[in-house]
């Protein structure tokens, strides 16, 4: 039995403890040092007979899990740069730069969040870090380098491999070099040498990958652009299919209701990343406001709104079949900053899903894309203290999110620092913007 001081009573207006129910009104969560001990009605809920406990009260206010990302890039800037211009960034201020995205994750309650592809080994050398106490950083899940074809997407964080004994042989690496999941370009994308409209890999190619990964028990995530990059990730067996977008060869969107019917049937995950693309037309939108746009920026902005919108209801169509369509941010990518991932929780709810149904898009269900569940993604007796405290209930309201006022990692209390240097990490919605 821990000491008299290893309990931790958090006491508020109502607990969500992210299994589908409705809020516990006047709820509690007992800590007993970094495992949750009990979770109930406050009236119900106290240190065993004897014990005390250091006890917060938040009136009014609403008890939660941590949340789960399941799609960051801790090295990057979200400042619009390419992913080229990242790679080109020495290591050290890549590391450099994770530790601050990591804080930037913790401190607005994102405690568990899976890398989708660093350059080098950066983000295991962070988790050496964390390890050693160096540093706090939220828990991690970690591929290291993604897996892409010669000149492939994301190639240039140092992962480039042809036929599928080359592909099997850096699956192993990754393994051995720390990965506990394995995430692989299955088309172009951003990267200027790419064709994102098509796939990179052969499907003997991708099978390796996925069937060595599924030998040593490693999930795998597949970036995908285009309904066929979809169909051979499903064909090989991929745990998650990243971005999911139903794009043809010709560049048209066109939604296979077969093709979504197959990732349901075989229980693949769904991480749509919404808001990128939002964000890039925020910035214009902003660069609007401020000085104008080129009539090249103006054409951008235009197949942006529009592209979003494709993309809304691509997710809201997969969400009505019951697809298991969770949240994971795609931050900091291009221009989307990490400590903005309610904003892609947001977009699910824009996109169809009630704010219940958000709430558990970004703790429990996106614990269990990761297989975590047992561990993290609600608030159960016997998984992690990871719990936040957000002002409003975001089971009627999911921009709540946004009011993280409390954040206990691992059965601690944070120093989330002043109110204003939380507040930086934030990224503002332009004035009257559409989406």
């Amino acid at each position: 039995m821990p000491a008299n001081n290893a309990y931790t009573l958090i006491r508020g207006g109502r607990v969500i403890d992210g299994l589908g129910g409705a809020p516990v009104e006047n709820g509690a969560v007992l800590l007993s040092g970094d495992r949750i001990a009990a979770v109930g009605r406050a009236s119900e809920v106290a240190p065993p007979e004897g014990a005390t406990a250091v006890t917060y009260d938040y009136p009014g206010k609403t008890i939660m899990p941590g949340m789960v990302d399941c799609h960051t890039h801790h090295n990057g800037f979200g400042d619009g740069r390419p992913g080229e211009d990242v790679a080109a960034q020495p290591d050290e201020v890549l590391m450099l730069q994770s530790a601050r995205n990591a804080r930037a994750s913790l401190v607005t309650g994102v405690t568990t969040i899976r890398e989708n592809g660093p350059k080098n080994t950066t983000m295991f050398r962070l988790r050496d870090a964390v390890n050693q106490g160096i540093l706090i950083a939220p828990r991690m899940v970690l591929c290291g380098r993604p897996v892409a074809i010669v000149g492939g997407h994301m190639g240039y964080f140092g992962t480039e491999v042809t036929g599928a004994v080359e592909a099997k042989r850096e699956t192993r690496r990754l393994i051995q070099e720390g990965a506990d999941y394995i995430k692989i370009t299955a088309t172009g994308g951003s990267t200027r040498t790419s064709f994102p409209l098509r796939p990179s890999f052969t499907l003997g190619e991708l099978m390796a990958i996925t069937e060595e990964a599924q030998n040593f028990g490693k999930l795998t995530a597949t970036h995908c652009l285009s309904t066929q990059g979809i169909i051979n990730s499903l064909d090989a067996g991929v745990d998650m299919i990243v971005h999911c977008s139903y794009m043809e060869a010709d560049g048209s969107n066109n939604f296979r209701e077969d093709v979504a019917e197959r990732i349901g049937e075989q229980g693949a995950y769904v991480n749509p990343t919404l808001h990128v693309g939002r964000a890039r037309a925020w910035r214009l939108m902003h660069k609007r406001e401020a000085q104008g746009l080129t009539p090249e920026e103006a054409a951008r902005l235009d197949e942006g709104l529009r592209a979003y919108d494709e993309k809304l209801n691509d997710s809201r169509r997969m969400q009505e079949m019951g697809l298991k369509v969770i949240t994971g941010s795609d931050s900091s990518w291009g221009d989307y900053a990490l400590g903005n991932t309610f904003y892609e929780t947001e977009c699910l709810v824009d996109a169809g899903y009630s704010a219940m149904q958000g709430v558990l898009s970004v703790t429990s269900e996106a614990a269990k894309a990761l297989e975590l569940f047992d561990e993290v993604g609600s608030l159960e007796p016997g998984k992690a203290a990871d719990v936040i405290v957000v002002d409003g209930n975001p089971a009627e309201d999911i921009g709540a999110l946004w009011n993280v006022e409390d954040v206990f990692f691992g059965g601690r209390l944070l120093d989330r620092g002043a109110p204003e240097s939380v507040d930086a990490f934030r990224q503002v919605r332009p004035n009257n913007s559409p989406i």
